[in-house]
């Protein structure tokens, strides 16, 4: 859903701008939000904390921001919010990551909007996510049942078709699952577990 609460990190060394940032932000719908000021303690912060919007005010204490923005804009919403002279250089540069770029001159209203366009995107990306994980799960499915049917051809000399039909009869008689009989097969040919 997307009117659910996103938690935030504000990532700057302006008081001023993070007063701006989270007035700007209901706390209805932006809840943690935590406020810090270098990009190591942000690397911390995301190791140990379930965070979607990281909004970084450059440059940072330790860094100027970019790079970190690049590094986590993977993983999470990310805004980078620039002096209006480096507009076009840094978000030239961060686009290809899908960072939103914002000049420090910013509108309350204009700042809500991406407010409001981050968080849709973390609800794709968590979309992502689950396919991509699910994906990766039957991937790993195919490889394995495909692997036990290489080990019935090698060791037991059946064709590809026997083995096949293997597995699918025994999946069938037994109501378990394909997968759960390739890792039977695998674990009685070779004693893996």
């Amino acid at each position: 859903m997307q009117n659910e609460v996103r938690s935030v990190i504000i990532l700057s060394k302006s008081s001023k701008m993070v007063e701006f940032i989270k007035a700007a932000m209901p706390q209805d719908r932006f809840s943690p939000v935590r406020i810090l000021s270098s990009a190591n303690d942000a690397r911390r912060t995301l190791l140990n904390t379930n965070v979607d919007i990281v909004i970084i005010h450059t440059p940072l204490t330790d860094e100027f921001g970019t790079k970190f923005a690049q590094d986590i804009s993977q993983e999470y919403a990310t805004a980078v919010i620039v002096k209006p002279e480096l507009l076009e250089k840094v978000s030239y540069k961060l686009e290809p990551y899908g960072v939103v770029t914002l000049p420090s001159t910013l509108y309350k209203s204009v700042f809500y909007q991406t407010l409001t366009l981050l968080s849709s995107s973390v609800v794709k990306m968590n979309k992502l996510k689950a396919d991509s994980k699910k994906l990766r799960g039957k991937l790993h499915e195919v490889k394995t049942i495909t692997r036990a049917k290489a080990l019935l051809i090698a060791e037991r000399n059946m064709t590809e078709e026997q083995a096949h039909r293997y597995i699918e009869k025994a999946a069938m008689d037994s109501g378990k699952k394909k997968i759960d009989i390739a890792r039977a097969v695998i674990r009685d040919i070779t004693g893996e577990e």
